[in-house]
């Protein structure tokens, strides 16, 4: 049984570090990474050998989505991790966009590991590592017109070349996460954050985006068809995200401005900033049952959230985190923090990270936690 006599009413402090925990548990583990890493090695080394079909065009092998900006999150059930690659092939127009997905897809299907691994996807090629994850192989050409880091993927169902640019949406990402935060940090006098390492050095943006997958997740649990894409999601968050310093008032008030920019007619348009001609949300206009899904999801997340800012206690928290986030992050989240604190709390060790809220020993880029304003004397 938990010492719920250790919690007082709410404070935003322990809310933050239950939060930080939940997105420390739901991101890969150091073994987890490894193993992704090694596979993308195995992956990109296959498919740009000197023997590969695809060597004439130079492969350029790279990460994208989650993975590339630290918002990886543990997937409900016994599903794995969707983790993504992007094949940069050096090829100019004219090239088919299907002939050039089958032609990854048979490199990979003549490799006697990837062959039983193999999933034909719209826009990639799927391999299926049986309870760790699956690796989303998207083959793209440079977008001569647009220039830059802008890409032509192919898309079957389309069977055309659709615009994208997965480098340059994780730079505005990462640019969103940083620059907003040293903003404030700067306006208010606080010490910047050390550089990410883990869910408590990471930014307030990515913690947000975990958590707001998260919400998703358990709410469409029952209807994963109608959830909304995690790049929708990704994408709003940067966009609405104002450098706030905890990830309850940024995702809060992601989400309240998700809601207040939602239009009276027609739909939200959701583009990727770093190539406009992509629109990210273009699936809502042949599934209004999704559209309306997802504004129904950010209206009832705004007010789950309110209230957990104001829950009194630790036994309402626990509710609204449960039903927020899921019955197991919730209860261990709870249990390691009851642990620190009532290891810590008869000193003056306990301190909290400027930039996340998480609980802490004295170090670095912390402030003390003032006593009669966290867990009483």
């Amino acid at each position: 049984m938990l010492n719920t006599a250790a919690y007082p009413p709410s404070t935003s402090y322990w809310i933050d570090d239950l939060l930080v925990r939940i997105c420390l548990w739901m991101q890969l583990t150091p073994t987890q990474r490894a193993e992704a890493e090694e596979h993308y090695g195995h992956v990109g080394r296959w498919l740009s050998a000197p023997e590969s079909a695809l060597a004439l065009w130079l492969p350029e092998i790279f990460p994208q989505g989650s993975l590339r900006i630290g918002t990886t999150v543990r997937p409900l059930s016994h599903e794995e991790f969707d983790l993504d690659l992007v094949c940069l092939l050096s090829m100019r127009d004219g090239y088919d966009p299907i002939a050039v997905l089958n032609l990854v897809e048979k490199r990979l299907r003549d490799n006697d590991v990837f062959r039983p691994m193999v999933e034909r996807k719209n826009r990639c090629i799927r391999l299926n590592y049986a309870k760790q994850f699956h690796m989303d192989i998207l083959p793209a050409r440079p977008d001569q017109m647009l220039g830059g880091t802008c890409v032509l993927v192919p898309d079957r169902a389309a069977k055309c070349w659709k615009e994208s640019n997965p480098r340059g949406y994780a730079g505005w990402f990462d640019q969103r996460g940083i620059v907003q935060l040293e903003a404030v940090q700067k306006a208010a006098s606080v010490e910047p954050l050390p550089p990410p390492e883990g869910a408590k050095e990471k930014n307030p943006l990515q913690l947000s985006v975990q958590l707001f997958k998260r919400a998703r997740d358990i709410r469409f649990a029952r209807s994963p068809e109608v959830a909304p894409i995690s790049i929708v999601l990704t994408t709003l968050a940067g966009q609405h995200y104002r450098g706030e310093l905890h990830p309850l008032q940024a995702l809060s008030t992601i989400v309240d401005r998700i809601v207040a920019s939602i239009p009276t007619f027609g739909r939200l348009y959701v583009l990727n900033p770093a190539n406009p001609k992509e629109d990210l949300s273009e699936r809502w206009d042949n599934d209004p049952e999704a559209y309306r899904a997802f504004v129904d999801f950010n209206r009832e997340l705004s007010r789950e959230l309110h209230q957990l800012a104001q829950a009194d206690g630790i036994e309402a928290a626990k509710r609204r985190l449960e039903k927020l986030f899921g019955g197991d992050a919730a209860e261990r989240a709870i249990r390691e923090q009851s642990a620190v604190v009532e290891r810590m709390r008869g000193g003056s060790a306990l301190r909290v990270v400027t930039g996340s809220g998480a609980l802490t020993s004295v170090g670095a880029a912390t402030v003390p936690v003032k006593k009669n304003t966290f867990y009483g004397s």
